[in-house]
C-alpha cells in the first residue's frame, strides 16, 4: 500500500508544470485558495497578462498549488486627460416639495423649510455634492454640506431634499463628479427668514 501512495505523489508532482524559463517580473508559488482572477487582483494585473507571460499555462482555469508562475512587471498605461469642458452643471433649481420653483426677491431665493436641490449636468454623474457657503465669508472653508446625491449612470439629475434652518443666508452650490472629472456650478444666494 505504501508503494502506492508513493506513485501517487510522484505523478502529482509531475502534473505541476514547470516554472517559465524566463520571467521579466517575480516568481511566485500558487498557494491552496489562489485562482489566476485572485492573483491577478493582488498583484494589480489582468488574468490574460499572467497566461501571457507563463506559456506553461495551457488552461487559465487549471492551476495547481505549489505551482510556481510569473507575475509580469506591467507599466500602467496613462489614462486620457478629459477635457476640461467635459463636465458642465446646466443648471440649479430650488423647488417646493410639489415641484414648484421658488421665488427670488431681491437676487436671493426665498426658502421654505422643506426645499428640493436640484441640479442639472450635460452628461450622468456619479457623485453631487450640495454646499452652503455662508453669505459674508468668501471663504471655501466656511462652506457646509448640506447633501449628497449618487444619481443613476443614465440621467444627468441630482437632487437632495434639504431641511433648510430658519434664519439661513448664504450661497447654493453644487460640485458634480464623473470618475476623477469634477465640475462646480454658480453660486446662487439663498434666504430663510427666521419665522
Amino acid at each position: 500500500m505504501s508503494n502506492n501512495s508513493d506513485t501517487s505523489a510522484v505523478i502529482a508532482a509531475r502534473q505541476i508544470p514547470d516554472p517559465p524559463q524566463q520571467c521579466s517580473g517575480q516568481l511566485y508559488t500558487v498557494r491552496a485558495s489562489d485562482t489566476l482572477f485572485s492573483i491577478a487582483q493582488r498583484f494589480a494585473v489582468t488574468v490574460r497578462q499572467i497566461t501571457a507571460a507563463n506559456p506553461q499555462i495551457s488552461n487559465p482555469d487549471i492551476i495547481f498549488v505549489d505551482q510556481v508562475i510569473c507575475i509580469p512587471s506591467v507599466t500602467p498605461s496613462p489614462t486620457p486627460t478629459p477635457l476640461p469642458d467635459g463636465l458642465r452643471v446646466l443648471t440649479l433649481q430650488f423647488l417646493s416639495e410639489t415641484g414648484q420653483t421658488l421665488p427670488t426677491a431681491n437676487g436671493a431665493v426665498q426658502l421654505l423649510p422643506r426645499v428640493i436641490v436640484r441640479a442639472t449636468f450635460n452628461r450622468p454623474v456619479s457623485r453631487a455634492f450640495f454646499f452652503l457657503e455662508p453669505t459674508g465669508t468668501e471663504t471655501c472653508e466656511l462652506a457646509r454640506l448640506i447633501g449628497v446625491d449618487c444619481p443613476s449612470a443614465v440621467t444627468g439629475v441630482a437632487e437632495i431634499l434639504w431641511q433648510a434652518p430658519a434664519g439661513t443666508l448664504g450661497r447654493v452650490f453644487v460640485v458634480a463628479c464623473l470618475n476623477s472629472v469634477c465640475a462646480k456650478s454658480g453660486d446662487f444666494l439663498v434666504v430663510r427668514n427666521s419665522s
